[in-house]
């Protein structure tokens, strides 16, 4: 059981989502949420829009439209837009300005919520927390409300547990997720 049903919370997670598509689906659940926890995904994961149909990573069989996409997946495209088009520090901003927009959305609607950190925005924190882009955004982030900021999050959380593809935590992992979350709830 993963640790959103171990808190007794819908799981609105899509496997592999971006930051941008964490951003917009729970700005859409805000309006009817009176809970939320988001835990925020790594940076360098984006959602395009393809008019090309795509075969992505057994996720995406001839798929047009809106596709997530993330900086370790074979597509040839996908090496030059990471290489060409994109960097860390603007993909980290992008994360803040989503997480910042975000806080006010659940906050005029009410919400009682937490952030987190699945994986590698801890890190990002500590890389660019004094960059002069990020500085007054990290600055306007209501960190009391952000479970394990800046040292740690899901990674930390679920360390030495057993883990399935990807390193993703099974079970135990999960509880220890579920238990550091429920400190703060």
């Amino acid at each position: 059981m993963a640790w959103p049903a171990l808190l007794g919370y819908e799981n609105h997670g899509l496997r592999g989502a971006s930051n941008e598509y964490i951003f917009r689906r729970s700005a859409e659940l805000a309006p009817k949420a009176t809970h939320m926890i988001i835990a925020w995904s790594d940076s360098s994961r984006h959602e395009v829009y393809t008019q090309k149909p795509v075969n992505v990573a057994e996720r995406y069989a001839k798929t047009t439209g809106v596709i997530q996409i993330n900086s370790n997946w074979s597509q040839p495209w996908f090496g030059d837009y990471y290489k060409y088009y994109t960097h860390e520090l603007h993909q980290f901003l992008r994360t803040l300005v989503y997480m910042v927009t975000l806080q006010d959305v659940l906050d005029v609607n009410k919400v009682d919520w937490h952030y987190c950190s699945a994986f590698s925005n801890q890190l990002l924190f500590k890389k660019y927390m004094t960059d002069s882009d990020c500085m007054p955004w990290i600055a306007r982030l209501n960190t009391s409300r952000y479970i394990g900021f800046p040292d740690s999050g899901m990674v930390e959380w679920a360390y030495g547990t057993p883990q399935g593809p990807a390193g993703h935590p099974l079970e135990l992992g999960h509880r220890r997720i579920a238990d550091e979350i429920q400190k703060y709830i």
